[in-house]
């Protein structure tokens, strides 16, 4: 009897072992897709092919259909880079790379799929009333990676325009003659900001003499180790075999949103959307980067695109 009971347990470790992964493990993502070029389609778990979009998560089993002359580039959750030019059924990663910017990758759209879309309304969102000026950037305290960041604002009809600004920490308040532009940015004779500085900044609509000064906003220009930071992933994007400017922009757009800057990752994200159809969890992010710049009517249409493509 006790052998029996032994080969009763031996067979049920037996038959444990070979049963599939629980379904926790086996939800993982094994690639995302960064970068679209022609028509190509898409398959999860045998559902009817659809377009495929930038940021979508692909898992094992899943298809990648180019169409002729067609292209997708993925990236493995074991850290490689995939081409896809025909028909392909995504398998289990085995190659090994850098799975870090994977990782990295999928944390931000994950992120930013959590987040909710009702914040609007909150202080820092822009609403400028028709004819009239508002400051539009940089404001609500977000970082800018140049330390000569362009300065814009709506305009308000037949009106000059002068700029002030000041370093926050004793900086004394210098103030610029613009004209009738709404974008500025520092005369060739200005210094460069400070690195890590933080400076507030406002404009005077009609001159600062008689003129009505707006409330001022501040904003934050990246430190010396945040910007190395910033060129080391962008290098390791590189290393990877991607161009951050070209097929690995998506990629961009994580760093830029990582380091918070908002300003440069929506300027990335709008060449990724250019460029073809977004996931919904990219449309998330593209929600998450307008709010954070106070682009409220924005933001709200991204979150919607998102939420009809869930």
């Amino acid at each position: 009897m006790k052998k029996l009971n032994g080969l009763v347990v031996a067979w049920v470790l037996a038959l444990a072992a070979s049963l599939p992964a629980p379904l926790a493990a086996q939800g993982d993502p094994a690639a995302l897709v960064i970068r679209v070029q022609g028509a190509v389609d898409v398959t999860h778990g045998g559902a009817a092919p659809a377009p495929a979009s930038v940021g979508e998560q692909m898992f094992v089993g899943d298809g990648v259909l180019p169409g002729t002359g067609s292209r997708a580039i993925l990236i493995t959750r074991a850290g490689a880079q995939q081409v896809v030019t025909e028909r392909t059924s995504i398998a289990a990663p085995t190659e090994v790379g850098n799975p870090d910017i994977f990782e990295r990758a999928l944390a931000t759209l994950a992120q930013a799929a959590g987040t909710d879309a009702t914040t609007g309304g909150r202080q820092g969102m822009i609403r400028p009333i028709p004819g009239q000026t508002a400051l539009v950037s940089p404001r609500n305290a977000l970082n800018v990676a140049s330390p000569r960041p362009t300065f814009t604002w709506t305009a308000t009809q037949g009106q000059s325009y002068d700029v002030m600004l000041r370093q926050l920490e004793g900086g004394r308040p210098v103030v610029y003659e613009v004209g009738t532009d709404t974008v500025w940015a520092l005369p060739d004779s200005a210094a460069d900001l400070e690195q890590g500085a933080e400076y507030q900044w406002t404009i005077f609509v009609g001159g600062r003499r008689g003129g009505r000064a707006l409330p001022p906003q501040n904003f934050r220009v990246i430190g010396l180790e945040e910007s190395v930071d910033l060129e080391d992933y962008l290098e390791e994007i590189s290393v990877f075999g991607l161009d951050p400017r070209g097929d690995g922009l998506f990629l961009t757009v994580v760093a830029y949103r990582d380091l918070g800057l908002f300003y440069e990752a929506r300027e990335a994200m709008e060449a990724v959307e250019a460029s073809g159809p977004l996931s919904w969890e990219l449309y998330k992010l593209k929600g998450e980067i307008l709010a954070e710049l106070g682009h409220e009517e924005e933001a709200r249409a991204a979150f919607d695109r998102a939420d009809a493509l869930r």
